[in-house]
């Protein structure tokens, strides 16, 4: 009996400091660190944005939301409501200079190649230099010609690059980095506004 009872408090003492180690281990472990974002956002491997677009002139006009998942040069936005471009999902992949794009309509139609072209140009009004967008989404210039207008009397920055006019009307401190918050394109009749409500910043993976 002396014995057994030995035993057993040598397992209950074993068991306890087995449990205490357990929640050392837990109470010590710390979420893996972000990858620090960089000074050039054009090196920014990933990123998100969500928030809402209306787009005037062109086919009509309209508002919606968005959601916008880049990583690396490829692109993947989900446009949502009753906006003048319908509610599409839109792809991008390749350099600025020479992008493949495929685009699916609400209908479920899939375009590719120059047909993905020739739609969302009807649809918006407007030629849409896609392989641009990922650059004036972060409030920076696409590679290629362009010219930057410094900040008027109301802190608004422009920027003149394929045909369009970006003026950026509003910035917020994201994690590691200044981006848009407010954005307003132009290119002949159409205008596209953007107000993004969240940024995540960083691999997606």
């Amino acid at each position: 009996m002396h014995r057994r009872a030995e035993s057993r408090a040598l397992f209950a003492a074993l068991s306890v400091l087995v449990a205490l180690s357990f929640l050392s281990g837990c109470a010590t472990q710390t979420p893996r660190p972000q990858q620090p974002v960089p000074q050039n956002l054009s090196e920014l491997n990933g990123w998100q944005a969500r928030g809402r677009i209306g787009v005037s002139g062109g086919q009509g006009g309209g508002s919606g939301s968005f959601d916008w998942q880049q990583q690396g040069e490829h692109a993947d936005v989900q446009i949502r409501g009753p906006v003048g471009i319908g509610s599409v999902q839109l792809q991008v992949d390749g350099s600025a200079q020479d992008p493949e794009v495929k685009l699916r309509t609400a209908d479920g139609t899939t375009l590719e190649s120059q047909d993905a072209w020739n739609e969302l140009e009807a649809r918006l009004g407007a030629p849409v230099p896609a392989g641009n967008l990922r650059f004036w989404m972060l409030g920076i210039a696409a590679p290629g010609e362009h010219e930057w207008h410094q900040a008027d009397s109301q802190g608004v920055t422009a920027l003149d690059q394929g045909g369009w006019r970006i003026e950026y009307q509003q910035f917020s401190e994201a994690p590691g980095a200044r981006v848009p918050t407010k954005i307003s394109a132009a290119s002949g009749a159409t205008r596209v506004r953007i107000v993004i409500d969240r940024w995540q910043l960083g691999s997606l993976k």
